[in-house]
């Protein structure tokens, strides 16, 4: 996957996707699946902003039963099924649970009625070849059951808890980049550090964006016939830049954040009903009450997602002590056993999420839960332009579907229908994960641990041995860069060769697993960046700002 920004300019595509999160990375490989020309373009990098701030769930929609959505429970529990199909490698089976209380509406017996309807809306689940896919049923246990899964858990007004299945992502990044090169390997011209800050336009029509290459300042034309905006919570900023007429705002701008902590309970994921005071630390107005779930991912837990309302630009937002101590109270709130502060983080995602105005100066938040796929002829009188809002990477594949179901229909072409839901991503072609798993261990390579291997299928899948080539042409390529991660110096050479990482931290936090957790350590930030500037020619004063820029990317 090679950066070629004047493919960019002297072509017109059918579609040029702007945004390179979740959303937008599936609808170009949607698009380019349906045989369409397509570019994709991202200010930052690829999943540098809201995407990467994850809790790594894939949902079934077991929540919305409270709102008696059934249809959304079904759509979702489709999805869930998908995505362990087209990436096995990568989004594989999770065990939650949520304790029940003497309240009806939340005891055991309302909550075994709720499983049982959940399971028959997903009947389907198990409809897949790999058995380690499968979901087994929802069940009820008792609060001595309870006790022994979470210990520690104040279980003080507890009856029990609800068990279900869902599933996780190994690693949230890797998945949608492997979107963007199934995209690039069909077609597809996408490039990362590129920015739209105005569009192409003759009257009402809408031709195109204005782009300017973030790395050198050039600014050029990237011709379309559609545009389909997938900024998320930027949408309103960037449909701004239209000029006159401009579409009306819609949206404002939330903070969605998760810590990352030691490891809390093991196999198990808790959603934790979790209650707001009146005032927050930041004086803000209460929130509603909402679950907090603490989600094991690999040797840590995962905790989350706090939202906060965000009235000022965007880039004014820091993670601060006050923001991050106003989430730790709440954490403590609804788990006083696991006592966290600030020294527990090792580190905290965060990204800007759209949500429901109010036009208030005291907002709350309130998410866009459902997706929306938003046509501007028919909203505001300008063709060419569709914008894409969604905050779940669970509905992802389902919305872009058919945001590009809108696009086809406006190029007036026929007989494309969508394939993402059985085509498999990059790295996705596995049937039975456990045996190719199994298999490429028989196989492995002499100077290659068990652990080193395991990660390389759990990473890239059945395009494992595209690493293994490296270590062909340069054995050291071979060795881990620090003996405390699996990830090998190969990953790194091919992160800047084949997969357009520009930088440091696209390498540390995107490209690779070395910054999933916390800030590396120096001496593993100055082996990548001598791999990195040996890739794109860095003297030694460019390697330190690496290293530097990679310190500051880490808010704690």
């Amino acid at each position: 996957m090679k950066r070629d920004l004047a493919e960019l300019s002297r072509n017109r595509f059918d579609l040029l996707v702007v945004g390179g999160g979740i959303y937008g990375a599936v609808a170009a490989w949607d698009a380019t699946l349906r045989g369409l020309s397509v570019a994709l373009i991202e200010r930052g990098d690829f999943g540098g902003a809201t995407s990467q701030n994850s809790l790594k769930m894939i949902h079934g929609g077991l929540r919305y039963l409270q709102d008696g959505n059934l249809s959304r429970i079904r759509s979702m529990a489709k999805e869930r099924s998908t995505w362990m199909k087209i990436a096995p490698h990568l989004v594989h089976p999770l065990t939650c649970l949520t304790p029940t209380y003497a309240h009806p509406s939340r005891g055991r017996l309302a909550l075994k009625m709720a499983l049982g309807l959940n399971d028959l809306l997903s009947y389907d689940r198990n409809r897949m070849p790999d058995e380690g896919k499968h979901l087994p049923v929802g069940r009820v246990i008792s609060k001595e059951e309870c006790a022994r899964l979470l210990p520690g858990l104040d279980i003080h007004g507890i009856t029990g808890a609800a068990v279900w299945h869902d599933a996780q992502m190994h690693n949230s990044e890797r998945l949608l980049l492997s979107f963007v090169l199934s995209a690039n390997r069909e077609g597809a011209v996408v490039a990362n550090y590129v920015e739209a800050v105005g569009f192409l336009r003759k009257e009402t029509t809408v031709r195109g964006v204005i782009a300017r290459d973030v790395l050198t300042a050039q600014e050029f034309d990237i011709q379309a016939k559609v545009v389909l905006n997938c900024t998320g919570a930027w949408i309103d900023h960037l449909l701004g830049s239209l000029g006159k007429p401009a579409p009306r705002p819609r949206f404002a701008v939330s903070v969605g954040l998760n810590l990352v902590v030691d490891q809390v309970w093991e196999g198990y994921a808790a959603g934790l009903p979790s209650h707001s005071e009146k005032r927050s630390a930041l004086d803000r107005s209460s929130r509603r009450s909402q679950v907090l779930f603490i989600v094991p991912w690999r040797k840590y837990s995962l905790i989350g997602t706090w939202h906060i309302p965000w009235l000022r630009p965007a880039e004014a937002f820091t993670v601060n002590e006050a923001v991050l101590q106003e989430f730790i109270a709440a954490v403590n709130r609804t788990h006083p056993g696991l006592n966290l502060s600030m020294k527990d983080i090792q580190h905290v995602h965060y990204g800007f999420l759209p949500m429901i105005a109010s036009g208030s100066r005291e907002e709350r938040v309130r998410l866009v839960r459902e997706g929306q796929v938003i046509d501007h002829e028919v909203e505001d009188g300008l063709t060419g332009l569709i914008s894409l809002v969604g905050v779940k990477y669970t509905t992802a594949r389902a919305l872009a579907q058919n945001g590009v179901d809108l696009a086809v229909r406006k190029l007036g072409l026929k007989g494309l229908p969508c394939r993402t839901h059985k085509v498999p991503i990059a790295g996705g072609e596995i049937e039975r994960f456990k045996e190719f798993l199994d298999t490429a261990q028989a196989r492995r390579p002499a100077n290659l641990r068990p652990e080193v291997v395991e990660h390389l299928i759990y990473t890239y899948g059945s395009q494992y041995d595209c690493l293994l080539d490296y270590l062909h042409e340069q054995p050291r390529l071979g060795e881990q860069v620090t003996e405390e991660s699996p990830v090998l110096k190969a990953e790194i050479v091919h992160a800047v060769r084949r997969e357009m990482a520009q930088s440091l931290v696209d390498v540390v936090q995107r490209r690779t697993e070395l910054g999933a957790t916390g800030l590396p350590t120096l001496s593993t930030l100055q082996t990548c960046a001598h791999l990195v500037g040996q890739e794109l020619n860095w003297d030694a004063e460019r390697k330190a700002r690496a290293i530097d820029e990679v310190r500051l990317a880490y808010p704690i």
